[in-house]
């Protein structure tokens, strides 16, 4: 039931924001009664919260997938399959992907915490992550060329993720193909001053 519960609040706040996501029409959905939700949830910020949190380790967990698939793969397979793993987790949740972009800008000051202590967890993960990868291709990069590299990836990334939102079919599938190309040319960079 909870799971229900969460996803049928995910549904009404990208449909309503948070206001118009009323626990009355997040009741209706799955079928209950709105004081039921209550036996779940304290609140109705605490369902919002325990959604966010299930957004944030959907995303988590899909790049903790990946980047594990692609193990033995060359640091550029890795980096690229990350990158297309996230347009595909968010495309093939665009609800999800509405959600999250809305819960962001929310006016639950805890989801303000939980972001930055969720964002500070998936960054740490995503450094050591890339930067194990990294070192391993090129041992002789700085620990500041590294840095640079997956902030590089990192602004990469988001803006692929913001363009899920802004552009829409041949569009985004541009802007997908220059993410690519822009990974691709730091990549051939990085090959040629340490290789």
């Amino acid at each position: 039931m909870e799971k229900k519960l969460i996803d049928a609040a995910l549904r009404q706040y990208a449909l309503h924001g948070y206001h118009g996501a009323t626990m009355r029409k997040i009741a209706s959905e799955v079928g209950i009664k709105p004081a039921s939700i209550y036996f779940f949830y304290e609140n109705k910020e605490t369902l919002f919260i325990a959604a966010f949190h299930q957004l944030l380790e959907n995303h988590f967990n899909e790049m903790q997938r990946i980047r594990h698939r692609y193990q033995d793969k060359s640091v550029e397979q890795i980096f690229s399959a990350m990158l297309h793993g996230i347009v595909a987790h968010h495309k093939g949740d665009e609800q999800g992907t509405t959600a999250y972009i809305s819960l962001v800008t929310s006016p639950i000051t805890e989801i303000k915490k939980d972001l930055h202590d969720h964002m500070q967890r998936y960054n740490d993960w995503l450094v050591e992550s890339l930067e194990n990868a990294l070192k391993s291709s090129y041992p002789l990069m700085s620990s500041k060329e590294v840095d640079r590299v997956i902030k590089q990836f990192v602004l990469i990334g988001n803006g692929v993720f913001w363009g899920i939102k802004l552009y829409e079919g041949e569009g985004f599938e541009e802007q997908v193909r220059l993410a690519d190309q822009m990974l691709h040319t730091l990549f051939a960079e990085l090959k040629e001053t340490y290789a």
